[in-house]
């Protein structure tokens, strides 16, 4: 099997998710701020559910965080302001540039982050490819144990968990590599909604169809263990799971 490259990936979505030990009161963090610099552009609060969410804009994209009491969730994602005007698939572009600004800010966040006992790192990245077919032959590159008929198969989903040991913490950390392929094809159409009465609004297909495999990657430390993870080696783990998941975009599904 032949490897592909990281930059052929775009990135559609990136996330750090950690649970913490102790809870904390959400209400009492600004967590956007003090890790960028800068006030967020959007704030929201809702005291029943004890969820602040804060948001703006980081690198190509958007960077969020959800606080709860036991729980922050990062994200960093495309804003879609910017493909309002040309038909493209979303995304922050060069998967490697948006991993590594990424990972840069969340082992920045991660080195004095309150004590977490699990850790989770998420990607959706895209293949572009020229067809359907090239889609698919594609993921059977990247799925030697999967036998796909690149002309005929539509619909395809692929979804599987291989555990690795971690090489950081404490002794036997499992880590879930849990990966999900998927051939994409998106059509582009405008609808035209001017006409008056009970005529049904217009749809014009666009010509410039966009054809794409799909991966979506979580990588993180198994639910089963509930101790708190090392200050020493959080970043360390972090940097593991980060480092498993781009194995598997480029030499696909392997143990």
């Amino acid at each position: 099997m032949t490897d592909l490259n990281l930059k052929d990936w775009h990135a559609e979505n990136l996330r750090l998710s950690v649970f913490l030990v102790d809870p904390i009161d959400p209400l009492q963090t600004r967590a956007w701020e003090g890790l960028v610099g800068s006030l967020p552009d959007e704030s929201r609060t809702q005291p029943p559910q004890q969820l602040v969410t804060e948001e703006g804009p980081f690198l190509n994209g958007r960077l969020r965080v959800e606080v709860r009491n036991n729980r922050f969730d990062w994200r960093l994602f495309p804003d879609l302001k910017q493909f309002n005007a040309s038909f493209e698939f979303p995304s922050l572009g060069s998967y490697p540039d948006s991993e590594g600004g990424f990972r840069n800010l969340m082992l920045k966040w991660l080195d004095g982050c309150p004590a977490i006992h699990r850790i989770a790192y998420g990607a959706i990245l895209l293949l572009p490819a020229k067809s359907v077919s090239d889609a698919y032959k594609n993921l059977a590159t990247l799925l030697p144990a999967v036998e796909i008929d690149v002309e005929n198969t539509r619909d395809f989903t692929y979804r599987i968990n291989r555990r690795r040991t971690s090489r950081y913490g404490f002794e036997r950390l499992a880590i879930n590599r849990l990966s999900t392929w998927s051939a994409v094809q998106i059509i582009g159409a405008v609808v035209d909604v001017s006409a008056s009465g009970q005529a049904p609004a217009k749809v014009t297909q666009l010509p410039n169809t966009r054809n794409i495999c799909r991966l979506e990657l979580d990588i993180n430390t198994t639910p089963e263990r509930m101790l708190e993870l090392g200050k020493g080696s959080v970043t360390s783990i972090f940097n593991e799971l980060i480092d498993m998941g781009n194995e598997i975009a480029v030499k696909g599904d392997i143990p």
